[in-house]
Parts: C-alpha cells; structure tokens; sequence
C-alpha cells in the first residue's frame, strides 16, 4: 500500500509542473501571437506607441521681411503712389487741354466765316431814321435808327460777336450792347425781355431779345445804335454798306 501511494504522488506531482510550465510559457507569449516574427506593438510598450505617433515638423523655410514685400508686387510707397496720381492728372489734363484747343480752332474759324454776314436786328420798318434832329432826344438829335414793330418781336444780333451789356440804361430802358470782331459796338434799346448775359458769344441772326417800349418811349420799337471809340455812327452804313 505504501508503494502504490508513493506512485500516485509523483504522478500528481509531474502534472502540476507540466501545467505550470504550459502556464509560464502561455504568459510570456503575446496575446495575439501568431506565428509571425514581424515586432507587434502591444499595449504594454508606451515607449514604441510614441516613436510610432511621433509629429513630423514642417521644413524650415524662408522668413519674407517686411521692406522685401514691395519687391514681390506689392503696394508701393506713398510717394510712389503719389507720383503716379500727379502723372494720371497731367495726362488728363493734356489730354482735355488738346480736345479744348480743337474745339476753339473749329470755332474760331466758324466764327470768322459767320462774321462775313450781316442781318437786320428786327424784321420790321424803318420809323424814324439815324440823325435827324429834335427835342425828343436828350442830345437834341437821333443817334440811331428805330425799328417800329409790335411788342414782344424778336430782336436779333445783327453780326456775330460777344455781349458786354445787359441791363437797364436810364433813358433807353432795357438794353443790349454787343461788341463785334470789327470792333463796333451796337446797342438795342426800349427791349421788354433780354436772353443773353453779358461775357456770351452770340452768332448773327441769334435771338437775344424782345421788342418793347421800356425808358423813353413811345409805343414799342427798337432802337438801334452803332458805337465806334465811343462815338455814334451811322447804322445804315454798317447794316448795309
């Protein structure tokens, strides 16, 4: 009986170290072995996870200072900027300077065509002629030529020239005075309505006026004056030659 025990007892004895053994091994292996001899790495080894997730740093690159960026196109300096306004605004300015001097020579040489032409300033009779003498008029004689018509005629510039004039005159009432290219002035008289100021250009035959009886008149009529140096002269002359 004692040597049947014995037996038993190493048998009992050899099991339990194979099945530590087995335990031993299974514990030293990885949980997901499979055979492979590629390196697995487990949750146990912080070290590799964070050589493995480790961040990749950008290239060192070039630092563009501040006074290189106007190299690369950007805004330039504010003299610059201003040098460029100034030369915009001369090239503008030339350029309407150019267009303005075309359009005075055209002008002028319109003018100098019109200025060949005469007209009467009222398309009505003659009623009282230039010179003839009488206490009607403040220097004891006329010094014009009247116009008899209805009031509210048109009254015109005679040639073409400029308005120096365009006002009330004491005894001539509502008057015009245009100054013409052959330096004689001529003055419309008793008006009852101006449509011209003074510095403007008037073309011959061009309306500036309206017929009345406006100062020392008698019934509506225009007086019609010619001024050469400031002295009267005969508007026939200058009207018809």
């Amino acid at each position: 009986m004692a040597n049947q025990k014995t037996t038993n007892n190493r048998w009992l004895s050899g099991g339990l170290l194979v099945v530590a053994v087995g335990l031993t091994i299974a514990m030293a292996l990885p949980s997901n072995f499979s055979g492979s001899s590629t390196t697995v790495v487990v949750a146990d080894a912080p070290q590799e996870i964070s050589v493995a997730n480790k961040d990749v740093g950008a290239a060192d690159l070039p630092v563009i200072e501040a006074h290189a960026a106007a190299k690369l196109g950007a805004p330039g300096s504010d003299e610059k900027i201003e040098l460029f306004r100034q030369q915009a605004e001369k090239i503008v300015a030339d350029e309407a300077a150019r267009i303005q001097a075309e359009i005075d020579k055209k002008a002028a040489a319109r003018r100098a065509e019109r200025a060949k032409y005469t007209i009467n300033p009222a398309r009505a009779r003659i009623s009282v002629p230039y010179g003839r003498k009488g206490r009607l008029w403040d220097l004891g004689w006329h010094t014009g030529i009247d116009f008899n018509g209805n009031y509210g005629d048109s009254v015109f510039a005679a040639r073409v020239g400029f308005v120096t004039y365009a006002g009330w005159r004491s005894s001539y009432g509502w008057t015009i005075e245009i100054k013409h290219l052959d330096g004689v002035v001529t003055r419309y008289a008793h008006l009852s309505k101006m449509r011209v100021k003074p510095g403007q250009e008037v073309d011959v035959g061009q309306r500036i006026g309206n017929m009345g009886a406006s100062g020392h008149a008698f019934g509506a009529h225009l007086h019609f004056e010619t001024i050469v140096n400031g002295k009267y002269q005969n508007p026939g002359k200058w009207l018809w030659g």
